[in-house]
């Protein structure tokens, strides 16, 4: 094997190993997924064997890891992975496994943690209420996906799969058990916001109560964000142990798209937004430094408002709960 050929392949394994729980092997992981002995892994992972096209292929499927290398250093070109919805349910579900997935990794290694630019409310903070997750899961399904099952359907939480939402409600709970930093703005709180007013004025609600029933929910995760912000940490619950895990800031520089950036030890990995709640994901050296050095420029314009400066993080607060208020008012 040349060495040009092992240095990537070495590089490659190395990311891969990177987002592993400390416990678990990577000789015995790809033993298992590419159907080999122990000893034939072992020699890929010491560059005296090199990975095929198919052994690639599976295993940056299998890790949810782009094939990235430092072949060309100096190169404008980037490659993206996502995910493709194409209008279907299954893979509605199955975007909604893999993103769970990815959560419970980032939870289990050490060194882990998710930086994200909210320009507009991050995923898992829809799904701390079931009816809630159900609002949500059946707008980007009917709205966006344009699913067949939901295109001339008004909402009805009966619609959506309760796999679904029991699988949005094991990936709020995965998300509290990372490390995380946030950085909202006043406008964070605005899509979710025009989607109830335009099920609202479309019809798609039952009736008014139903449509004020999902301001409340809103109103929640709010007040629910509010004291994770006051504690720095997502594990509210009292009989939870006290870890500080959340970090908070208020942005009053436009964030502009939604923008993540994913540590998983020695490995950093960068979503960008795409189709409303999609995200495309890379692991190239370059992007990856620049949007970890436009994260940090923004946290730096940015006030704290996890653990201290209570007073700007109850006007803050007060300002996303007055919006609510403004679409209540609209409603009623």
């Amino acid at each position: 094997m040349e060495q040009k050929a092992k240095h990537v392949q070495d590089a490659f394994l190395k990311r891969v190993k990177s987002a592993l729980p400390e416990n678990i092997a990577l000789v015995d992981e790809l033993a298992d997924l590419l159907e080999l002995s122990n000893d034939s892994a072992y020699r890929r992972l010491r560059g005296e064997t090199p990975l095929n096209i198919e052994e690639i292929m599976k295993i940056c499927s299998h890790f949810a890891i782009p094939f990235e290398t430092d072949v060309h250093p100096d190169s404008d070109t980037v490659t993206f992975n996502f995910f493709k919805l194409e209008g279907k349910k299954e893979n509605f579900k199955k975007w909604l496994s893999t993103l769970l997935q990815n959560v419970n990794r980032i939870a289990s290694v050490s060194h882990g943690d998710i930086v994200y630019a909210a320009d507009d409310v991050p995923v898992w903070h829809h799904f701390i209420d079931e009816e809630f997750a159900s609002f949500k899961i059946f707008y980007w399904l009917k709205c966006i996906i344009s699913a067949p099952e939901f295109v001339d359907k008004n909402f009805d939480s009966k619609l959506v799969d309760q796999e679904l939402i029991d699988m949005a409600k094991e990936l709020a709970k995965s998300y509290d058990k990372t490390i995380s930093t946030e950085i909202w703005t006043e406008d964070t709180l605005n899509s979710t916001l025009k989607q109830i007013e335009y099920f609202w004025e479309s019809g798609y609600f039952k009736d008014k109560e139903q449509a004020l029933r999902i301001c409340s929910h809103v109103e929640e995760v709010v007040n629910v964000l509010q004291k994770k912000a006051q504690l720095s940490s997502k594990l509210t619950n009292s009989k939870d142990k006290p870890t500080e895990n959340f970090t908070m800031y208020r942005s009053e520089v436009m964030i502009g798209n939604n923008s993540i950036l994913v540590t998983m030890g020695a490995n950093k990995i960068a979503f960008v937004s795409n189709n409303t709640f999609n995200f495309m994901t890379t692991s190239n050296p370059d992007f990856v430094v620049e949007n970890e050095e436009w994260l940090k420029n923004l946290i730096r314009k940015s006030i704290l408002i996890s653990g201290v400066s209570e007073k700007q993080r109850n006007q803050f607060f007060k300002i996303l709960r007055d919006k609510v208020e403004d679409v209540r008012v609209k409603i009623k």
